[in-house]
């Protein structure tokens, strides 16, 4: 009597392959030209993977521990290269490709088990992953968040089965994926604080049990983050590396979380009056909806709830972490990984609406949202074509971009790599660029507030300076202000960038 659901359950997913399969394709398309985009945070990343293998150590491009990034995207690097018998780098294009792909099934295992199930909903929402511009931003790049957001989906895929069967297993299992993404990235945290605050608000979990799991879950899911940072204090003395406080305000770090949500929806983008206002209804609805469904216990314990509570931590923790702490400006990259949650949570009621209106009202609805969703894939289409025909012209933006590779500065650092006197320290205001592009050791120029580290390179007798005049970075010391304590002779010039042997004045 069960043969047929059970022979159908077996290709339930073949649909979420076949979508996974377009989005592998995809990126591979889109990063044939020269490979997937190198920055700087990339380059420590490959450099620390390559040292692993080299001298057995989680070591970066300077030999120095590596603690501004936790250490398990470096060791996924080195296994997958181990494995691949490739370098990073040129394994690049496929192990995003096939992170991207898993990204695209596993988004699709989650939307199976959603209460209001339907085929072409399904379907649609995984093209309109496998097409987004903000997923192929990050998947086009050598970045962590490829791996934790694939790394989210698989805590929110097993946070799912224990909110079924409420067992111990089931919640460590979560704990463990949990632990793994905080030494991802340490946004991870987001995770335990979602797997938290789905237990806290969860009305039908008594409470004997709520304190019990929350307590295991929590201490369990830390225990990597706890060792990964006692490792960083034994090691550098420092907990995450050099932090300096926040100098954007909330309400400018609302502006820019908004900017990019209005990025990734049709018409907004051009408006900036809407970035603030569109930021803030949208938390406010998805925090409606979930409180909602905690308050009357109804489809509280969903897949599609789960989303909606990463969706609220994340978003909370990227703009708490942006004021109180100075770094990048919030971009899609450091929110890509509420794209599909937020895609999610605002649309996964459209099935079960349209299911219940009748006759003429129920055609206008599947119209209406035939409409809706035309309008944001086509969106999605104009701007991954946009951006498609800039990669394929110039290369994705980075180290490995066409630019980069016709660089003067970096062309000779290939092929002159032994010029400089070992006896003189290599100083740069691109010191990865000079890793990647030479395969040497240099030390960045000293940023304006480090004067324990601009003490440090003017006592020196000399050192060389490898200058980027390309690279633009106001929190280092430049050029005039090394002139004003050091003699700078000019050893080579090339059209992009300098080489200077420079002897301070006066060595203590």
């Amino acid at each position: 009597m069960n043969k047929t659901p059970a022979g159908l359950s077996a290709f339930k997913n073949l649909d979420s392959l076949l979508v996974a399969l377009i989005g592998f394709i995809l990126l591979l398309i889109y990063t044939r030209h020269t490979g997937v985009g190198i920055s700087p945070d990339s380059i420590v990343y490959v450099s620390v993977a390559r040292n692993i293998h080299e001298y057995g150590a989680l070591l970066d491009y300077t030999l120095k521990p590596v603690v501004d990034f936790p250490v398990f995207y470096p060791l996924f690097l080195s296994v997958a290269a181990f494995f691949s018998g490739m370098d990073p780098v040129a394994a690049g294009p496929w192990l995003n490709a096939l992170l991207f792909a898993l990204v695209i099934f596993c988004t699709g295992n989650l939307i199976e088990s959603f209460q209001e199930k339907n085929r072409i909903y399904k379907i649609a929402i995984l093209l309109s992953i496998a097409i987004s511009p903000s997923l192929f931003d990050v998947y086009a790049m050598f970045w962590s968040e490829t791996l934790f957001i694939l790394l989210s989906l698989l805590f929110l895929i097993a946070f799912r089965s224990y909110l079924r069967t409420r067992s111990i297993v089931a919640l460590l299992f979560c704990a463990f994926i949990a632990a793994i993404t905080c030494v991802t990235r340490y946004a991870g945290i987001t995770a335990i604080a979602t797997g938290l605050m789905m237990m806290v608000f969860d009305r039908s979990l008594e409470w004997k049990k709520k304190i019990l799991h929350c307590f295991l879950f929590g201490f369990l899911s830390i225990t990597l983050l706890v060792a990964n940072l006692v490792r960083n204090t034994m090691v550098a003395e420092s907990l995450t590396g050099p932090r300096e406080s926040g100098i954007t305000s909330l309400g400018d770090n609302i502006f820019y979380y908004g900017k990019v949500i209005c990025w990734w929806l049709p018409a907004l983008d051009m408006h900036p009056g809407s970035y603030m206002i569109t930021a803030s209804v949208l938390f406010v609805v998805v925090c409606v909806v979930y409180l909602k469904r905690a308050w009357l216990a109804i489809a509280y314990t969903t897949a599609e709830n789960c989303f909606a509570a990463f969706f609220i931590v994340y978003t909370v923790f990227i703009i708490g972490v942006s004021t109180l702490s100075h770094f990048e400006q919030i971009n899609n990259r450091f929110i890509s990984p509420v794209f599909i949650p937020m895609l999610i949570t605002l649309t996964c009621w459209i099935p079960g609406a349209v299911i219940r209106f009748r006759a003429v009202k129920h055609r206008i609805a599947l119209g209406c949202a035939g409409v809706v969703l035309i309008a944001f894939q086509a969106n999605e289409l104009v701007k991954l074509y946009g951006m498609y025909q800039e990669v394929s012209e110039y290369g994705i933006a980075g180290y490995t971009d066409d630019s980069w590779k016709k660089s003067q500065t970096a062309g000779f650092l290939r092929k002159h790599a032994s010029v400089f006197k070992p006896e003189y320290e290599l100083y740069s205001n691109a010191a990865e660029a000079v890793y990647f592009n030479g395969g040497l050791r240099a030390t960045s120029l000293p940023h304006c507030i480090e004067d324990h580290d601009i003490h440090d390179l003017f006592c020196k007798q000399a050192v060389y300076v490898i200058w980027f005049r390309t690279i633009e970075d106001p929190d280092l010391i430049n050029l005039s202000a090394l002139r004003k304590r050091a003699d700078l002779v000019k050893q080579y010039s090339f059209n992009d960038g300098d080489i200077y042997l420079v002897k301070p004045y006066i060595t203590p």
